[in-house]
């Protein structure tokens, strides 16, 4: 079955703990392991700062958060919304 989600949120530290336990609750559908989500948690982490702090130097903008999960795989990606810009696209992760 076909899941998404999309976040949007603005672009100051504190968020970053929030869209790291949304998108490992989100993922949890796929029945991962503590290490796989352990695993996502940590790359939702770094991808969201690099987001803030090299995306956004100068001002608070809007960092947009989107999540799929299709046939024991998800997806995610973290774009600057400013700049239409996909930042980083996470590899492509299968749960058995």
């Amino acid at each position: 079955m076909k899941n998404e989600m999309t976040l949007a949120f603005d672009s100051i530290s504190e968020n970053e703990a929030f869209a790291r336990v949304a998108v490992a609750a989100f993922v949890t559908q796929l029945n991962p392991t503590l290490e796989e989500v352990a695993d996502i948690k940590t790359a939702v982490s770094e991808a969201v700062t690099n987001a803030i702090i090299h995306g956004y130097p100068d001002g608070i903008h809007t960092v947009i958060v989107r999540c799929r999960t299709e046939d024991q795989t998800v997806q995610v990606q973290v774009l600057r919304s400013s700049l239409v810009m996909k930042l980083l696209k996470l590899q492509t992760q299968k749960f058995a």
